[in-house]
């Protein structure tokens, strides 16, 4: 395939774009033909970055619209590699939110698309959170941005029942900065962690990869980093040939800025989604951003190494 811009190759005929022009100006004509348009009625939303006016990026998920379930500690959470909950005997509650204010055609966890398909309400998943094998809660998804006030109240309340949980987030980050600064709050408290999906550095890949700028992701990271740096951490999946080591840099020299210890993951890739026509990251790829990121971090690990052929 080639780069519908400059000739040279694109190493994903959906994007239709090569790695260098999908860093470039060039990349935002094909932004809107990519991604999902509005998809459900709202009025003036704040609940993340979109500030959605008429309609609702994400879909618009309900109060709710998740469904949970219990992971066996450790978990294949992406922080198993250094958090404290990996450490306990027990399980862990995930609960998976519907929706997400992000649309990215990499997404590993596509089905959150399916909206208004299961709800739950506080009482039951206050009850699961009261089994004392439980040592974790961890809000992922899709993203938890879309519901985010209803996943507060669960965590205080859960918190007032039992002082011995710990809440965890992973979600974008392009959050509401207020609401974000309380879940990081919680996790504070709770010995949690608040993990950053950093999807890519420079603008233009970001809005290609995912439908959405990564300035209020940033200013998230750096509010956190300021009241509670000891619950954050970070992961980037390493999209073939465009997630790069240039790419790796600009993040983990972001990361370090806010404080060089800050865990970070970088996560080999497997074919899902809008890019099934991308490989496997390539080994290559892989060493060069796990040592590109190590210039500037402390705390590197690469997770997904299973997928790698030996």
């Amino acid at each position: 395939m080639e780069c519908v811009f400059c000739g040279k190759s694109a190493p994903s005929k959906f994007l239709g774009i090569c790695a260098e022009c999908a860093k470039s100006e060039r990349a935002m004509e094909l932004v809107d033909k990519i991604h999902s348009k509005p998809a459900a009625p709202v009025k003036n939303c704040k609940l993340c970055a979109n500030e959605c006016k008429g309609f609702a990026l994400c879909g618009r998920p309900f109060y709710g619209n998740l469904t949970y379930y219990e992971d066996p500690l450790p978990t294949n959470c992406c922080n198993s590699w250094f958090c404290k909950g990996s450490k306990l005997i027990g399980t862990n509650l995930a609960v998976f939110y519907y929706g997400c204010n992000f649309d990215c055609v990499f997404c590993q966890n596509w089905s959150h698309k399916n909206v208004n398909r299961y709800f739950v309400d506080l009482e039951e998943l206050l009850e699961a959170a009261k089994n004392e094998r439980v040592k974790c809660i961890c809000h992922f998804g899709g993203s938890p941005e879309p519901q985010l006030p209803f996943a507060l109240k669960f965590s205080r309340k859960a918190l007032e029942l039992r002082e011995d949980l710990m809440i965890c987030w992973e979600w974008n980050g392009a959050g509401n900065s207020a609401l974000a600064l309380k879940a990081a709050e919680l996790s504070s408290k709770s010995d949690g962690t608040v993990k950053f999906d950093l999807k890519a550095w420079s603008k233009p890949l970001h809005l290609l990869l995912t439908g959405r700028d990564n300035d209020r992701v940033k200013r998230n990271f750096e509010l956190i980093g300021k009241r509670f740096p000891e619950v954050l951490s970070a992961t980037t999946l390493l999209v073939p040939y465009y997630v790069d080591e240039a790419e790796i840099e600009g993040i983990a020299s972001f990361i370090a800025s806010v404080d060089e210890k800050i865990p970070y993951s970088l996560l080999v890739f497997h074919p899902d989604y809008m890019l099934k026509d991308l490989p496997v990251t390539p080994r290559d790829q892989v060493i060069g951003c796990y040592k590109a990121a190590k210039k500037h971090l402390k705390n590197v690990n690469v997770g997904n190494l299973h997928l790698l052929v030996p």
